[in-house]
């Protein structure tokens, strides 16, 4: 039988690797990091129109202009932000961003700096490729704590990655948070990458600042996005990487070596996403609040639970009192039919948290909320 490599070993058996995207039958699923919303109609029509039109072989390794030009266009239109489709690079998904950054600038043994409790998809592609995660907490309240970042930065540190809106907390940071990272970043040579996938999943009069807006990165900052959760387009494996000419040059070679390029029909779509009404976002971000509130009132009337309010995303990060931890919890509550995230699933700091998501019909969640109450008070 054939062994698996070093390289898979190093993620086999991680807290994520387990991680099952099959709720069990008659579950109520608030796991799933993925927006329930069908992938708005015109967008659908202009991937059928793509096809007709035998838009079906490959395109750039780049991606699609037209993509990378609408891409800009978004740009300019969200943040006022100048770029050309040379500072795109379209990827197969976020992930395979990630993915392509880590590859491309990380060696064995070098230190990738990320939020502890972050997204645990960035310490295993570190990990997949021989770089060590070096994770700073965060603040009581989720948010960056400088003076901790700054005691784990040493000469190996290569890069540090954030995801802004948070998974799992959907704590939003702010620009003030944002700009004093960025400092840092400049003082110690390395390189920022920021996930906003969620940018346009804000709640409360919350502003999201983008760390695009901030010039003076440009030759330090990749920000990363992806088509999947602002457009419920996350079957369609679409993302994209900004950063200047020169990175998108160096990761190209990486992500066109595993793809060779994205779902060329994909990306006509995401043409239409950009460049088409927007009112199926705003729709969504909607139901999303009247869901979010929602869920928090309900975990506010929960005995032995506390929560801070979500202000981006899709989820939110409760603490629990009892003597199980996190992953015990989890387990609990999937023989009780609630599906949740282990909060030791984005790092250390996430014991004694899970991570609920509200991408569920309300109807739904409300019956796992009942769930999660009656469950918690079994315990006693």
């Amino acid at each position: 039988m054939l062994t698996i490599s070093e390289m898979i070993g190093r993620i086999k058996g991680s807290e994520r690797s387990k991680v099952t995207t099959s709720p069990s039958p008659g579950a109520s699923n608030l796991s799933k990091g993925e927006p329930d919303f069908p992938t708005p109609a015109h967008i659908q029509d202009a991937a059928y129109q793509a096809m007709k039109n035998n838009f079906t072989h490959y395109v750039s390794s780049y991606g699609d202009e037209e993509l990378r030009e609408a891409i800009c266009f978004s740009l300019k239109r969200d943040y006022g932000v100048e770029r050309k489709p040379a500072n795109i690079l379209v990827t197969a998904g976020g992930i395979a961003g990630i993915n392509a950054i880590v590859a491309t600038y990380v060696n064995p043994g070098d230190e990738v700096l990320m939020p502890d409790p972050g997204y645990s998809a960035y310490g295993e592609c570190v990990n997949l490729f021989g770089g060590k995660v070096i994770y700073f907490p965060l603040s009581d309240t989720f948010h960056l704590d400088f003076q901790e970042l700054e005691k784990r930065i040493s000469r190996k540190s290569k890069m540090i990655f954030l995801c802004n809106p948070s998974n799992p907390t959907g704590i939003i940071w702010r620009e003030e948070e944002i700009r004093a990272l960025g400092r840092i970043v400049l003082d110690h040579n390395l390189l920022l990458i920021v996930d906003e996938v969620y940018h346009k999943l804000v709640y409360g009069g919350v502003k999201h600042f983008s760390i695009c807006q901030i010039d003076a990165l440009r030759e330090r900052v990749i920000l990363l996005d992806s088509f999947s959760k602002t457009y419920a387009m996350t079957g369609w494996r679409v993302g994209y990487l900004l950063a200047e000419k020169r990175m998108v040059e160096d990761l190209e070679l990486f992500h066109k070596t595993m793809m060779i390029c994205v779902n060329s029909v994909a990306q006509k779509a995401c043409v239409a996403a950009l460049t088409g009404p927007q009112e199926c976002v705003q729709e969504m971000v909607a139901e999303y609040d009247r869901r979010r509130k929602f869920i928090y009132g309900a975990l506010k009337e929960i005995q032995r639970i506390s929560v801070f309010p979500c202000e981006g995303a899709f989820y939110f990060f409760p603490r629990f009192e009892n003597k199980m931890t996190s992953r015990e919890m989890t387990d609990y509550l999937a023989r009780k039919k609630i599906m949740v995230r282990s909060g030791t699933e984005f790092g250390r700091k996430g014991e004694k948290h899970i991570r609920i998501s509200f991408t569920s019909r309300m109807d739904s969640l409300k019956e796992g909320m009942e769930r999660l109450r009656d469950a918690l008070n079994e315990l006693g």
